[in-house]
């Protein structure tokens, strides 16, 4: 579905269909938030939305991982065998 870039003051708007609203469960007044990935592409989401694991996992980053801690062998009924 197409929709028109329009001016509103000193910013942009884009009007929502009412049919894309409808299926996206959006009402009037629902705080959304935009991300604008590298290639430009919009993404709007209704805010405070839990993130998928996908979206989480994307923000994992070499200088963001912790190394393994080693804690012993396992012992009892915490050890698991696949």
């Amino acid at each position: 579905m197409r929709a028109q870039m329009l001016k509103w003051g000193n910013s942009l708007a884009v009007r929502i269909p009412k049919a894309v609203a409808e299926q996206a469960k959006l009402a009037e007044g629902d705080a959304l938030e935009l991300e604008v990935a590298s290639d430009g592409t919009v993404q709007l989401q209704r805010a405070g939305k839990t993130p998928t694991l996908s979206q989480l996992v994307a923000q994992i980053t070499p200088e963001n991982r912790y190394e393994e801690t080693p804690w012993g062998a396992d012992v009892g009924k915490e050890k698991v065998e696949w």
